[in-house]
């Protein structure tokens, strides 16, 4: 019965990290993976953290890390992109 349980984690760990930057989808990762710890209002709030393109970067990258998705750089950038994009709009 372990053994079945630690295979059955292998795969959905295998199944959940990014396979290449060509298949990312900035905003289907978004919707499946971000709003499932806050919703878009972190990112309008009066007080957020985040208030540079540099720093969206490195909070875009502290997430994934806390998430353990193991992104690709190019994934990264293209979420952060995504964000800056829908939400915070700073300048590039």
């Amino acid at each position: 019965m372990k053994k079945v349980l630690f295979i059955a984690v292998c795969i959905i760990l295998f199944s959940t990290t990014a396979q290449s930057g060509e298949d990312f989808h900035p905003e289907k990762f978004h919707q499946s993976n971000c709003t499932g710890c806050h919703d878009s209002k972190v990112y309008t709030r009066s007080n957020r953290r985040v208030n540079s393109l540099p720093r969206l970067e490195s909070q875009v990258r502290m997430c994934d890390a806390n998430l353990g998705k193991k992104l690709f750089d190019d994934d990264i950038l293209s979420l952060t992109q995504y964000l800056n994009d829908n939400y915070y709009r700073f300048e590039k």
